[in-house]
């Protein structure tokens, strides 16, 4: 029960830390301060790690049971959510990138 609860929790907290940071992006982009997606990125970037590793921990059973001391079975919605962040880090560094202006 317990590490249901976790799991849940996790994946509620990544989740609605992805849409805020994509609501917030979208936000910086269309006022053209792209440099503030740069911060998203790299607090995206620990979060996905973060989030990796729960996953990884939470894949094998005899592990949840070590630290959780009951076992939930994982949802394929967990890793769609990490990918998702995956293809936001890309976008926010890719976005990110502010021009050079040209001395004249």
């Amino acid at each position: 029960m317990v590490s249901t609860f976790i799991y849940w929790a996790v994946f509620a907290a990544l989740a609605a830390w992805g849409l805020w940071s994509l609501v917030f992006s979208c936000v910086y982009l269309s006022n053209h301060e792209n440099g503030n997606l740069w911060f998203f990125a790299i607090i995206n970037a620990i979060l996905g790690l973060l989030g990796w590793l729960f996953a990884w921990i939470m894949s094998n059973t005899a592990w949840q049971q070590y630290w959780f001391a009951s076992k939930v079975q994982p949802s394929a919605w967990f890793t769609y959510l990490l990918i998702g962040y995956l293809v936001l880090i890309v976008l926010q560094v890719i976005l990110g990138r502010e021009k050079k202006v040209q001395a004249a």
